[in-house]
């Protein structure tokens, strides 16, 4: 076999063993305009539910979320370009044409990520949006924080002018069992804009430790790669 067939082979076993299965949270369903979001939201989803999917990308009943009180469903039609940033059609995302969006309200909010032993979170992507509603910018620091060692593991500032949405892409895979703390942060402000920002379409997934056979048969495909090298040297 050929050094190239090797090197297919063991790209498939890798992407067999961190391939993930995905939700996503679209905020519909979850009741009227300034309901608080449930604080266990999109947790351990095994089908889908009231405002998230799995059937786009698979379950991921091994991931917890914790969210804080102050997030609330919000409907206002100042929302739509923020809905309307990553599409993802049904009930769960907008009910009746009408944006369903999460609010922050003020200017500190988190939702918490907790993996059982053995899997892994994997934040992939999530829009977040300020409405045109009052002129002005805003800045906002966000993070997500190893909560087991109190580390920033991803980070990204974000600076809104007169209304803008930004598709944001963590595509970060957490460590086995380790918990998250995903934390949204105003910085400044050019006027009151509690109410006036949102997130849509947060995409999560989970990934487990592969099995003892798979992690062998990985190290007898890397050793054969090895091995044809050498010789086509």
């Amino acid at each position: 076999m050929k050094l190239h067939r090797f090197i297919i082979t063991l790209g498939m076993l890798l992407g067999g063993m961190t391939a993930g299965q995905a939700t996503e949270l679209g905020f519909g369903q979850l009741g009227g305009s300034n309901t608080t979001v449930p604080g266990n939201y999109g947790s351990h989803a095994t089908a889908d539910g009231n405002g998230y999917v799995v059937s786009l990308g698979g379950a991921t009943p091994n991931i917890g979320l914790t969210w804080d009180a102050n997030w609330d469903i919000h409907t206002s039609g100042f929302f739509t370009d923020l809905e309307n940033q990553s599409i993802g059609g049904g009930a769960w995302d907008n009910e009746g044409d009408i944006p369903r969006i999460g609010q922050l309200d003020f200017g500190t909010h988190t939702i918490g990520f907790s993996a059982d032993p053995d899997f892994a979170l994997v934040l992939n992507s999530f829009d977040f949006g300020h409405t045109a509603e009052t002129a002005g910018t805003t800045e906002w620091s966000l993070t997500l924080t190893a909560v087991s060692s109190s580390s920033i593991v991803w980070d990204e500032s974000v600076t809104f002018v007169n209304g803008q949405v930004f598709t944001l892409t963590p595509d970060f895979t957490g460590d086995f069992g380790e918990s998250y703390l995903l934390t949204f942060t105003r910085t400044s402000e050019t006027y009151g804009s509690n109410g006036r920002h949102g997130i849509d379409n947060l995409n999560f997934s989970q990934i487990a430790v592969p099995e003892p056979s798979t992690v062998a048969l990985l190290g007898v495909a890397g050793l054969a790669v090895l091995v044809v090298a050498r010789r086509r040297k």
